[in-house]
């Protein structure tokens, strides 16, 4: 028989629709072949079989319009780093620089704001999020060895947290990003092969100009990497927040 699966996906339009995963009993394989032979007896199965998809964790990315906004927003980073201000890597250690985390009042940094702002709204939106505005509460930037691992935490105080890839040298380390309920587990069997069913781990290759976009709750951290230490990593992370009150009875609170 066959499980149809229904999930979300974020399209380019700015809709959620339905992306259908088709999973086939092993059993049916190979039926044509067997058309018009002598049946064989099968197990008893269920009829109109449906998969839902719990409880999903969404995860948004896209590419910068324009890719030369990168080199401009390193510029503004490297003059940053150069004028003493932000959290230089403790002597001795590995280069792991942090800017200062306002980056987004910044003239230089308001091309990237624009399309954070747009994009986390159309995020809110298909979240169904009710709120009177949403804006950008931090942006930093690191500026890293390639290959600096970082443990895996999560952002407070917000909604959305987000990252852009401003320079990635080949095969420094990626962000990975791990499930909320990954520790809530009672046991964890040996997989024959990982899929979107039981994996609890999930990356994608760092690429210059991919923006990523995920709730805050969700734990991340970033791998070691195997790259040429010559050359620097260099992110830009930020965080979203809304405003306007949140009408929840026993649980009221606005957000100014």
């Amino acid at each position: 028989m066959v499980y149809v699966i229904a999930t979300p996906f974020y399209a380019a339009d700015h809709f959620f629709g339905l992306c259908m995963h088709v999973f086939i009993d092993s059993q049916e394989f190979g039926m044509l072949d067997t058309l018009n032979k002598v049946a064989v007896a099968k197990p008893v199965e269920l009829t109109a079989k449906q998969l839902f998809m719990l409880f999903p964790t969404p995860m948004f990315t896209g590419m910068l319009p324009d890719i030369g906004m990168c080199d401009r927003i390193e510029r503004k980073l490297r003059e940053i780093h150069k004028s003493g201000k932000g959290y230089p890597s403790p002597s001795g250690k590995i280069l792991a620089y942090m800017t200062p985390d306002d980056l987004q009042i910044l003239p230089e940094m308001k091309e990237l704001v624009d399309v954070v702002m747009e994009e986390s709204g159309i995020i809110l939106d298909a979240l169904a999020i009710r709120r009177e505005s949403h804006y950008v509460t931090n942006m930093w930037a690191n500026i890293a060895n390639p290959n600096r691992r970082h443990n895996y935490h999560i952002h407070s105080n917000c909604l959305l947290s987000g990252l852009v890839y401003i320079k990635t040298p080949k095969n420094c380390g990626r962000t990975i990003f791990a499930s909320p309920r990954m520790n809530l587990k009672n046991i964890e069997p040996s997989y024959f092969q990982k899929n979107e069913l039981n994996a609890d781990v999930f990356s994608l290759p760092p690429e210059k100009g991919r923006m990523l976009i995920w709730p805050s709750h969700v734990p991340h951290a970033v791998e070691q990497g195997t790259a040429n230490e010559a050359e620097d990593r260099i992110v830009v992370a930020f965080n979203v927040m809304i405003r306007g009150l949140i009408d929840q009875p026993t649980a009221r609170l606005y957000l100014g």
